[in-house]
């Protein structure tokens, strides 16, 4: 009995070691489906502008942003446009966007959706969503005093909602995640901003040549998932893990013929938005395998 005793207590403590192992083996296999041509989706007199940017799903509903701010809010259930409106403060680039974990107001329908200005002040643009519009609540900075983004910068969450990143870097060069605290719209100064520094930063994963063309970003806890490229160079969509500070799948979307942008995660599928170059209209929805 004692043995038998012993072996079960073996067979116990091997057991969360064997299941942490299969984590750390994460390798997706990131197969395709294709989910719509969201003109399909979008009535005939809806005029498209913009280059097809963010991208952000909540619930049934999903968030394409497109490049000078105009934003198409969809109903995945019933496969239609629910909204479409011109932002209000924001002609950015909107090159990457996420829904947090914090509302408005008890009344907002959707919590807070995070837009990446990209460009300019590289400002992370806080918006309350209705049906009738959106509006920049908030502004984040980083103030980037090490000048490790020299060019443009982006936003990404971490799916917690307890942490954002900065991302960017050079073209053809290093890239970089840099993690912090999630800020609330409590912390907001008197201006409506919020200023991130590099003391602030709770961890870094830098990639030197990896990734050539970075699009938008998403991080799910210790892996990152990282579009890449516009034609005419090749395309992919990267798999990081964050504590080897590697990238452990890349998958080739080039012969897709079109620039992949913003991305989420539901459940074991990951959401890639595709823009149709010249064409913002035919905004092309994939999801990809995460087992």
């Amino acid at each position: 009995m004692k043995r038998l005793v012993l072996i079960l207590s073996s067979i116990l403590i091997l057991l969360p070691i064997s299941m942490d192992s299969k984590k750390k083996d994460f390798r997706p296999t990131l197969k395709a489906e294709k989910v719509a041509d969201l003109a399909d989706w979008t009535p005939e007199d809806v005029e498209v502008k913009g280059s097809t940017q963010g991208f952000a799903m909540w619930g049934r509903y999903c968030v394409v942003v497109h490049d000078k701010g105009q934003c198409c809010v969809f109903d995945m259930k019933k496969k239609k446009l629910w909204a479409s409106y011109f932002l209000e403060g924001n002609d950015s680039h909107c090159n990457n966007a996420f829904f947090g974990k914090e509302k408005a107001s008890k009344s907002s329908k959707f919590p807070l959706l995070y837009i990446s200005e990209c460009r300019g002040g590289h400002a992370c643009l806080v918006t309350d969503l209705t049906d009738e519009g959106g509006k920049v609540v908030q502004k984040i900075y980083f103030d980037n005093e090490a000048g490790d983004y020299p060019g443009s910068m982006d936003w990404a969450r971490d799916l917690s909602g307890d942490f954002i990143y900065t991302y960017g870097g050079k073209n053809g060069s290093f890239k970089l995640l840099k993690k912090f605290k999630m800020p609330t719209l409590a912390d907001s100064d008197e201006n409506g901003e919020v200023h991130l520094h590099e003391s602030d930063v709770l961890d870094v994963t830098r990639f030197e040549n990896e990734i050539n063309i970075w699009q938008g970003s998403l991080v799910d806890g210790r892996y990152a998932f990282l579009p890449d490229g516009y034609p005419p160079h090749k395309e992919y969509i990267h798999v990081a893990d964050l504590e080897k500070k590697e990238i452990i799948v890349s998958k080739e979307v080039t012969d897709f013929g079109l620039e992949p942008e913003g991305l989420d995660r539901k459940g074991d599928w990951l959401y890639v938005i595709f823009h149709k170059p010249k064409s913002p209209r035919h905004s092309t929805l994939y999801r990809f395998k995460l087992k």
